[in-house]
């Protein structure tokens, strides 16, 4: 399955989108964008990442966030600005991927809610019988499922569940 990905951004690109959310980053989600300014599946366009907490046992991955200002759907910066608030509790919470149907993968840095976590923002699992979310929603935002402690676990496991071998694509 190819695997396409923008060249990898500078440092000071990667201070920017930080100084831009807010946010402090790890570094480990540093050293992604500067290997690669975000990524996206291709044939077929997700991949399926196993997860028990939902009654169908996985959810779907489809891309990385990159900081891609004439992409919005695509770019870091205008995904959190526009829906990040509605994590407002999640003081430390930033969107970095997406499944394709509005549900975000978002890093958490916060003691006790460290990792990433999938966001069923579009309330998909909502109605499932098994639906054992780790964060509960407020304000009707969606809950938060524990996907994985870190971001190189995350990638780790995305990587892994493309079938066959990955084929990484740089896009110019």
């Amino acid at each position: 399955m190819p695997i396409v990905y923008q060249p990898g951004l500078k440092s000071a690109d990667v201070d920017y989108i930080e100084m831009e959310l807010n946010r402090v980053f790890s570094v480990e989600y540093r050293n992604f964008l500067s290997r690669m300014n975000g990524f996206y599946l291709t044939a077929p366009e997700y991949v399926q990442i196993p997860l028990s907490a939902v009654d169908k046992g996985a959810i779907s991955f489809d891309r990385f966030f990159g900081f891609l200002p004439e992409e919005e759907c695509n770019d870091v910066v205008c995904f959190n600005k526009e829906f990040i608030d509605e994590l407002d509790f999640l003081k430390e919470a930033v969107a970095i991927g997406e499944d394709g149907g509005g549900n975000p993968y978002v890093m958490i840095g916060k003691r006790g809610e460290q990792g990433v976590y999938y966001w069923d923002r579009a309330h998909l699992h909502q109605s499932d019988s098994k639906n054992n979310f780790d964060i509960p929603e407020q304000n009707d935002c969606g809950d938060l499922f524990f996907v994985s402690g870190s971001f190189d676990e995350f990638y780790d496991l995305v990587v892994g569940c493309v079938s066959g071998v990955p084929s990484f694509i740089e896009e110019t």
